[in-house]
């Protein structure tokens, strides 16, 4: 009977882990796995393309940035938009991202999720700058809503800077979203890849 339990334990474990992947290796939100945004968010961001990103918010999304400059954004049209132009400038420079979340308090309802937690960002310049990568840190707090075809999605997503030490520094929950500290040098070993 162990033998079974294990078995039985090994097989949801699997379905759990890869039940966010398609044949086209997106990331498909399930019922149970709100987490699965904080990918989502990395690929589109790796990605540079603002529709991946626009396509992780409700179509009513909300997101308030950390920038003084820029007023709330409403809805699809306004993210895409604002992704667009944030993404074009990477892309100008030929520049790549990466993003890593650490979600450090989480409160769940039937139909939302509310996460708290810090982000570290690092911009990758291109070989040709001769410049080395660079990071800045911030929090955040991002509300999911579970959509009417059962996926999750950001209903709304506010940040502001922080030191990048309190992304460091941030202790890992059990249950909740937590990627791998990659250090500057880690990008600069990498950069070919």
């Amino acid at each position: 009977m162990n033998m079974l339990r294990q078995f039985t334990f090994i097989c949801v474990f699997f379905i759990t882990t890869f039940q966010c992947y398609a044949n086209d290796k997106d990331i498909i939100l399930s019922d149970n796995n709100a987490d699965a945004t904080y990918q989502l968010l990395s690929n589109a961001f790796a990605s540079l393309d603002p529709q991946k990103m626009t396509n992780v918010y409700t179509k009513n999304g909300i997101y308030i940035s950390a920038r003084s400059e820029l007023s709330i954004v409403h809805g699809h049209d306004e993210l895409y938009k604002v992704y667009e132009k944030y993404f074009n400038s990477l892309k100008n420079h030929n520049s790549s991202i990466d993003l890593k979340f650490r979600v450090t308090n989480r409160f769940v309802d039937t139909q939302t999720v509310h996460d708290i937690g810090y982000y570290l960002v690092t911009v990758i310049p291109s070989e040709e700058t001769k410049q080395p990568p660079r990071q800045h840190a911030g929090k955040f707090m991002i509300t999911l809503n579970k959509q009417s075809n059962g996926r999750w999605g950001i209903w709304s997503e506010a940040n502001s800077k922080s030191p990048n030490s309190s992304f460091i520094n941030a202790k890992k929950v059990d249950g909740l979203y937590f990627d791998k500290y990659q250090p500057i040098e880690h990008y600069m070993l990498n950069k070919d890849e």
